[in-house]
């Protein structure tokens, strides 16, 4: 089994929840100049679907929760897309010797990816895809987001999820035919 750091496990989670919540803010001020919205700034903090915020009504809520959602789901596809691609096609255990020396001379090699880093990095991703379903979950119970905006954040969420426990899967079943 592979050796989990706590310090680079943090370290690779910070950029991915920053990422989110940037996400889920800038899809309220999108949602702004899509709808009439009215909603407040404060240091309200209570448990609400986007704290600090303070909307006038339920369904100017729902509609810049929604869209918030949809804009989160799409950052986090786009961002695991590219982890998993990575992965996948530039890591240095499978990567042609020719493919590096082109990355190196282009000085892109910094794209070459170990296997502790890939770990750690899918690790990451798979943990704010679990926040990001049970948040928008929670959501989707006290009815503040669409259904298909929840639909989307919860098919993107669950198929990293599925993706990264396949991937674990298919190591530890490797390891066991080593021994």
């Amino acid at each position: 089994m592979r050796e989990i750091s706590l310090a680079k496990l943090v370290d690779e989670i910070i950029f991915p929840f920053v990422l989110l919540v940037a996400a889920r803010y800038f899809g309220v001020f999108v949602s702004t100049f899509i709808f009439p919205i009215q909603f407040t700034f404060g240091l309200k903090l209570h448990f609400a679907p986007l704290p600090f915020l303070s909307f006038a009504s339920l369904n100017d809520l729902e509609t810049a929760n929604s869209v918030s959602w949809v804009f989160t789901g799409a950052v986090l596809a786009v961002a695991f897309g590219f982890v998993a691609f990575r992965t996948l096609h530039l890591h240095e255990d499978h990567i042609h010797p020719k493919e590096a020396v082109r990355l190196h001379q282009k000085k892109m090699d910094h794209f070459i990816i170990n296997s502790r880093e890939a770990f750690h990095q899918a690790l990451s991703w798979s943990a704010v895809a679990a926040i990001s379903l049970a948040s928008s979950t929670a959501d989707f119970i006290l009815g503040n987001v669409s259904t298909i905006s929840f639909g989307v954040v919860a098919a993107i969420s669950a198929t990293i999820l599925l993706l990264f426990a396949v991937t674990i899967g298919g190591d530890l079943s490797l390891e066991r035919k080593k021994v």
